[in-house]
This record gives C-alpha cells, sequence and structure tokens, in this order.
C-alpha cells in the first residue's frame, strides 16, 4: 500500500514543494526559498542536507561532514577522528593512530606535523625537516618549546637544544647534563644543580624536599625560591611574597602589583583576599566569591550554584551552573548587538539561541555536553524531540526523527504524522491528506478538489459563489460537473460528466 501510494504520487494534490515522509523509514523534502533538498533515513541514521550555502552528509556514528564556505569539516567515530580544513588552518587526525597539521596563512612553505602510530615527521615553516620512529629513534624541531630535540632508544638517551643551552639525558630523568650557556647536572631525585647566566640559578637535593632557586635574573624583580616540602615553602622577590607552612594548608600571599594580601587557613577550606583591584573570600563548601579586575567568580553550597562572569568594554561572558550538570550561559558582543545564550537543565532539555539569530532546542538531554561534534554524531541517537527557528521565523519540530513534524513560517503551516496524516495551510489554501492520498483534500480560494482510495484523477469543483461571480461579470463558466479533468464518468450519449 505504501509503494503504490508513493508511485500514484503523480496525481497528489499537495501544493507545497515536494515532500515524502516516511518516517522512521525516511523523508525527502524540497525547500524553494534555500533552493535546497534533504533525505534523512532510519531515524538518525543517516542525513543529507543541501542549499545554496550548507552540505551536510551523514551515516552517524561513523561519519558527520559539512561544508561551508569558510570551512569543511568531517567527524568519523566521533570523538576519535576528524579532519577540518578552514583559510587558515588545515587539520587530520585519528587519536592514537596519526595526526597531520598545516598552517595556511604562511607565504613561505608552511609548517607541516604529522604522525602515525608511533612514527612521525614534518617540516617547519623553513622547510627543515624532522621525523622518527619513537622510541627507537628521532629528531623533532620546534617541538615541545625547543629548537630540536633528539632520542635514541628514548629513555636510554635524548637531548635537546633552546637557543644555545643544551641538555643530555641517560635514562631520563635520572641523569642530565648541561652545556652550551647553561651548566649543571642533575642526578635524579638524590641532587642537582642547573645555571644559566643572567636567567636562572637552581639546586635541589633529595627532590622534591630540598629546593632552592634564583629566578628571573634578568629582570628588575628576581625571585628567590626557598623548600624543605611540605614544612616550609617560599617564594619571594621585592614584589612578590609567598610563605607556606605544612603546604598547601597554611599559606601567606602577598602581590605588590596589586596591593594584594592573601592568607589561607588552611587551603582550601578557608581563605581571606584583598587589594585594589582583587577580592577572595572563601568557606569551602558554604560559599565562596572571587573577584580580579573584569573576572568574578562565586558559588553557594558547592556545587549546588556556580557562577562565573568575565566582561570588558566589547564583550560580556556570564555562565551560571546548578549542580555541575545543569548550566545557563550567555554571551554578548556589546559593539555587534549581538547575544547568544545556551541553556541546559539536565536531563530534561537544551536550548541555545545563536548570535546570528537561530534557535535549537531538544529533549531529553541525556549526555550534559554541547560541543558541536558531540550534536551533530551523538545527541540525534537520545533525542526525542527537536525544535529549530532560522532567524526569518521559519522553524520546523520533530517528534520521534520525523513521525511528528511541525513546519512553521509567517505565511505557511505544515503538520504531518508519518505517513498517516498530513496538514498544510497556506493564506487561502488548505490541503488535507490521509494514508499519502486514501483521502486527499485540497482548497486554494474557490477552486476544490477530492481524491479517495488513490484515484489518479481527482474530482475537482468551484464554490457556488464563485460561480455567481462568474455568472453576474457575463462569464460562462463550465460547472464542475462537465469540466474536464474530473473523474472520467461516460454518459450513453457519449458526454463526459
Amino acid at each position: 500500500m505504501l509503494l503504490g501510494s508513493w508511485i500514484s504520487g503523480c496525481a497528489t494534490l499537495n501544493p507545497g514543494p515536494r515532500r515524502e515522509n516516511f518516517a522512521p523509514l525516511f523523508i525527502y523534502s524540497e525547500d524553494e526559498k534555500r533552493e535546497g533538498r534533504a533525505l534523512d533515513m532510519l531515524g538518525p541514521l543517516f542525513t543529507y542536507r543541501k542549499d545554496r550555502q550548507e552540505k551536510d552528509v551523514a551515516l552517524r556514528p561513523l561519519f558527520y561532514s559539512k561544508t561551508t564556505p569558510a570551512k569543511y569539516r568531517l567527524d568519523y567515530l566521533y570523538p576519535m577522528g576528524g579532519y577540518e580544513r578552514t583559510e587558515q588552518r588545515e587539520h587530520s587526525y585519528f587519536h592514537l593512530i596519526y595526526s597531520t597539521s598545516r598552517d595556511l596563512t604562511q607565504e613561505t612553505t608552511p609548517k607541516k606535523e604529522r604522525s602515525f602510530l608511533l612514527a612521525f615527521w614534518g617540516e617547519t615553516d623553513k622547510g627543515e625537516s624532522y621525523g622518527g620512529f619513537f622510541p627507537l629513534y628521532g629528531k623533532l624541531k620546534n617541538r615541545f618549546g625547543r629548537d630540536e630535540m633528539s632520542f635514541f632508544l628514548w629513555p636510554l638517551y635524548s637531548d635537546s637544544r633552546q637557543g644555545e643551552s643544551r641538555a643530555y639525558s641517560l635514562l631520563w630523568p635520572i641523569f642530565s647534563y648541561y652545556g652550551g650557556n647553561r651548566e649543571g647536572f642533575k642526578f635524579w631525585p638524590l641532587g642537582g644543580y642547573d645555571r644559566k647566566e643572567k636567567d636562572y640559578q637552581k639546586t635541589f637535593f633529595l627532590w622534591p624536599i630540598f629546593d632552592f632557586e634564583k629566578r628571573y635574573l634578568y629582570s628588575d624583580d628576581p625571585q628567590d625560591v626557598n623548600m624543605i616540602w611540605p614544612l616550609y615553602v617560599s617564594f619571594s622577590s621585592k614584589k612578590q611574597v609567598y610563605r607556606s607552612t605544612l603546604w598547601p594548608f597554611f599559606a601567606y600571599t602577598y602581590d605588590g602589583h596589586y596591593n594584594y594580601t592573601e592568607w589561607d587557613f588552611p587551603w582550601p577550606f578557608i581563605q581571606w583576599g584583598k587589594g585594589d583591584e582583587r577580592s577572595l573570600f572563601r568557606v569551602f563548601p558554604f560559599y565562596n566569591r572571587y573577584r580580579w579586575g573584569n573576572y568574578e567568580s562565586e558559588y553557594i553550597l558547592f556545587p549546588v550554584y556556580w557562577h562565573h562572569l568575565s566582561e570588558d568594554d566589547k564583550y560580556r561572558h556570564l555562565t551560571d551552573r546548578y549542580l555541575l550538570l545543569s548550566k545557563n550561559e550567555i554571551e554578548v558582543w556589546k559593539k555587534e548587538d549581538r547575544r547568544e545564550r545556551r541553556l541546559r537543565v539536565w536531563p530534561l532539555f537544551y536550548y541555545r539561541q545563536e548570535k546570528e539569530g537561530n534557535m535549537f532546542l531538544y529533549w531529553p538531554c541525556i549526555i550534559p555536553v554541547d560541543f558541536e561534534g558531540f550534536e551533530q554524531n551523538w545527541a540525534p541517537f537520545t533525542t526525542l524531540y527537536q525544535y529549530r527557528r532560522d532567524p526569518d521565523g521559519d522553524s520546523e519540530s520533530r517528534f520521534l526523527w520525523g513521525f511528528y513534524v511541525h513546519r512553521q513560517n509567517p505565511s505557511r503551516q505544515l503538520y504531518e504524522l508519518s505517513f498517516f496524516l498530513s496538514y498544510y495551510t497556506a493564506e487561502d489554501l488548505v490541503y488535507f491528506s490521509v494514508l499519502k492520498g486514501l483521502l486527499e483534500y485540497r482548497g486554494d480560494g474557490s477552486k476544490h478538489a477530492l481524491r479517495v482510495f488513490y484515484s489518479p484523477w481527482p474530482m475537482e469543483w468551484e464554490s457556488s459563489s464563485a460561480r455567481a461571480e462568474a455568472k453576474n461579470t457575463g462569464g460562462v463558466p463550465a460547472p464542475a460537473e462537465i469540466r474536464e479533468g474530473n473523474s472520467p464518468l461516460l454518459l450513453q450519449d457519449g458526454q463526459r460528466e
């Protein structure tokens, strides 16, 4: 019956763009406004959507791809693998297996980074190549904060260079030797000495118990570190002081840059701090309030309520969390007069009002995350109802992956219950269908049409008011009973009724 009703669709009275709803098997629709089409099959498993601006293809949870004028993104087995390309960067990865990255903004040879399982290779922005197979042998350049790094049968041997400073390690981290403009050694955890002229000087014994350092010797505010851990810890300079007894429980802090003083007795249960642009008061877990310039944080009966606010002349970011899993998050771009809001009431629903004017809602919200990749790849499996609306007022509601659909814009409205029932209105037009043509009616102003039992020959007529109006104007409209296109019932004299 379903196949027959679909084949007889050439006789359908449906006035809108082509649309076939046999959810949850499949839904096909066309969009005149965006010059697009969409197909969903087997509930959330397969999705295809394309219009003038975007293209989405998904076979969940295997992959999801999205193409826009500014970006192409592909997720596969999210969050394990992915590929993304923008005007600035190209990046591809599969966690623990491989990773590649290219910087596309540089006019010279772009920087490249690649890896596959334990092998890695790449090129710097100057075209210098490197590579290796961990832990057997390898060389890296401009990685992990070092100009060069090499290893052989790691941790048996490794070395690194940063500027003129060099470090050589055997059985890392047990023994190290420093050279270049850096001198010293390390025999961990027994003792070690490390010195770089006009930069720092470090000495330790029985790490981490005894540690003594001089830092930032190149600045006008060098720092001394003296530690007999955990009995006593001290960081001191002309403008900053930190001292702790039985770290981290009891501590005193003074920061001269902000005229700020803080006491912990003991941390993290009771803290008090006061300064010019900074203040802190905490009695954990009952109450906490922290402020630093344009940022403030507060909680009451942690984790019942937690508040964060960051604000400046251009931007405002507010987050309120309830029992950690529920939140109300608002971002405001003041000069652009745009805002975005994300509201999650776990496990009931998730709501988002985007800065471009789009609105999105779904329930239930089983997994309390709202990352784009999760929303595209996994959320459809746990979502029973979805609602979307664009800035022009076009909206769509879906329940049970399209078994129930309600689409609406300022001039049209559509209700669907899979292939069982369809109801459509647009200005003075009304359309109604049961089982895709078992019973189908269309009214367009004074014109009416009716189709029953999937007949390819619908019955059509005009209302009496339209015929009377035509008579008064001198017109001679053909009555519905003898107009071509109606049911082909032949009379004995050969005339068509």
